[in-house]
């Protein structure tokens, strides 16, 4: 018995030893190297379109006003990626420095007129820096040019009166009553002017604004219909025109329309934005420079109505 626990201590010994070895190496050494963590792979990334100034509403961008920006792919929505299709365009809404240019911010001005929607978005201030509004005019085609007016032409407006002298001392009739003339027969006498009205008005649109969605063709006839269409750009033909005024020049012609004028436009030149000076013309101005020979007592006689 004494041998055999006096081998049980042995073991027991050698084991404490060998695991406090163990243990002591462990320690000495310290943990084992971390196993290496993967690189990620960095993101593509592409340049899109970055203001490098503030740009104002409904203005015109420049090309010093853009620029560009690396942005991740991931990042992407509807950025804009080349400065050529920001360049020239008009922003929808302002735009601060260091924003990215989404394509909902900008509008091509010509697009807007041929497409009819988004009228808001290219109302423009006048040259001398004075907002305008669109006002909705109606014209005939002897009055308007014969439909020669086109998106973004300038016209003149022009009126004409027919006043009468409220005071006017009627005559008696000089003889009895016929039929179809009252007594007093005379009518009271007027006098025809005729006025430059407006000058420099730029025609916005020809035509209504909400465009019907066109029907689609069937297949193999579309191309066939684009062709014709380019091939042979027709005019615009409306009575209906839409044009850009100071919100006074508006009032000016809402009170012309409303109060019975006669009114007629006048197409200008592409390049003509000169303003100029008239006078009003009535008979007597007309008497006086073109030196017409008048009956005695001219006050006598006015233009006979049109029809008889």
């Amino acid at each position: 018995m004494r041998r055999g626990s006096m081998i049980l201590t042995i073991v027991g010994v050698l084991l404490a030893l060998t695991t406090a070895a163990i243990a002591y190496v462990v320690l000495v050494r310290g943990p084992g190297p971390e196993p290496p963590t993967p690189t990620p792979t960095p993101e593509a990334k592409v340049p899109a379109v970055i203001a490098v100034q503030d740009i104002p509403a409904y203005s015109d961008i420049a090309a010093e006003a853009v620029g560009t920006q690396d942005i991740g792919e991931s990042k992407l929505t509807n950025h804009l990626l080349a400065p050529e299709a920001v360049v020239g365009r008009r922003a929808a809404r302002t735009i601060l420095r260091g924003s990215f240019i989404m394509s909902d911010w900008i509008v091509d001005p010509q697009a807007v007129v041929q497409e009819g929607k988004n009228a808001s978005l290219n109302i423009t201030p006048d040259r001398e820096g004075r907002s305008r509004v669109a006002m909705a005019f109606e014209t005939t085609e002897l009055r308007g040019v014969a439909g020669a007016i086109q998106n973004g032409d300038f016209v003149d407006i022009l009126i004409s009166y027919q006043l009468l002298d409220t005071e006017q001392e009627v005559p008696e009739p000089v003889g009895p009553a016929v039929e179809g003339c009252p007594v007093p027969c005379p009518e009271a006498t007027g006098v025809l002017l005729a006025q430059l009205l407006l000058q420099e008005v730029e025609v916005y649109r020809v035509g209504p604004w909400l465009i019907p969605t066109p029907t689609p063709a069937p297949e193999g006839e579309e191309e066939e219909e684009e062709e014709a269409r380019e091939a042979q750009p027709q005019p615009i033909r409306s009575r209906t025109l839409t044009m850009l005024l100071t919100q006074q020049d508006a009032l000016v012609l809402k009170f012309a329309r409303e109060s019975g004028a006669s009114i007629d436009l006048v197409l200008r030149g592409r390049d003509d934005r000169e303003q100029v000076r008239t006078e009003t013309v009535s008979l007597p101005y007309l008497v006086a420079r073109f030196e017409i020979a008048v009956p005695p007592a001219p006050l006598r006689y006015i233009t006979a109505p049109k029809g008889e």
